[in-house]
């Protein structure tokens, strides 16, 4: 089931989206699970009980805290790079602004069922293929952690230190082997000791990656254009 929050001030646009996401979900066959706030503030008391949304559709002129401040808690505070987050607005002039959120796409009012059919689409598919299992072995025992919590692995001699949200775990391989594993799921080799989550990059430039933890990492001089070129194909996939 997906969570999907709609966030918009204004209740005719609320109704209408619900109705919209409800038979879309019916024709894709995916059961969703939505939830309605008429402000930026109550979506965020919401967010802050750790209570978790695949996708929300976000209106930017909110009347107190608007959509992209929203965005930039949700983005910067809560240090969530994997909600979707779909914007709604009646203007078309935010695109620097929206730049830093990151956002997954941008619709404008009126609202049109094929441009909500084709958002929720692309949503589907970057949803499921995050929502893998990278299982390791370490000792005797086998792990499993959450392909979408995985910001990075690092390889030191024959250890791969596997970075998550929820801190650092290792296991004896290889980063080659451990990229044969998670390619599907948009890891990117930058360097030779390390594996990003293209999910979790929140900065690309020519010679280095900010990852949504805040980490620097450099992009070797070897792999900067196969790493701008996997880039473009991913976000062009995207589109």
């Amino acid at each position: 089931m997906l969570r999907v929050a709609i966030c918009d001030d204004e209740k005719k646009i609320c109704s209408q989206l619900k109705d919209v996401l409800e038979k879309i979900s019916m024709k894709f066959s995916q059961e969703i699970d939505l939830a309605i706030f008429y402000s930026g503030e109550k979506l965020c008391e919401c967010l802050s009980k750790d209570i978790y949304f695949d996708i929300i559709f976000l209106d930017i002129e909110l009347e107190m805290m608007n959509g992209v401040e929203v965005g930039r808690k949700i983005r910067e505070e809560m240090l969530d790079e994997i909600t979707q987050i779909v914007y709604i607005s009646g203007k078309e002039s935010y695109a620097m602004e929206l730049f830093k959120v990151r956002p997954l796409d941008f619709i404008i009012k009126p609202l049109k069922f094929e441009k909500i059919e084709e958002v929720f689409k692309i949503a589907l598919r970057l949803i499921k293929g995050s929502q893998g299992v990278f299982k390791y072995k370490f000792g005797y025992t086998t792990y499993s952690v959450l392909i979408k919590d995985i910001l990075y692995f690092e390889s030191r001699d024959r250890q791969v230190k596997i970075h998550t949200v929820n801190g650092i775990n290792r296991f004896y391989g290889t980063l080659k082997d451990t990229h044969d594993k998670v390619r599907e799921f948009n890891f990117i080799d930058i360097h030779k000791s390390y594996l990003v989550n293209y999910n979790h990059v929140i900065k690309f430039e020519y010679h280095q990656v900010t990852m949504s933890n805040k980490s620097v990492l450099p992009i070797s001089q070897s792999n900067r254009k196969k790493v701008r070129a996997l880039q473009l194909e991913i976000e062009r996939d995207r589109l």
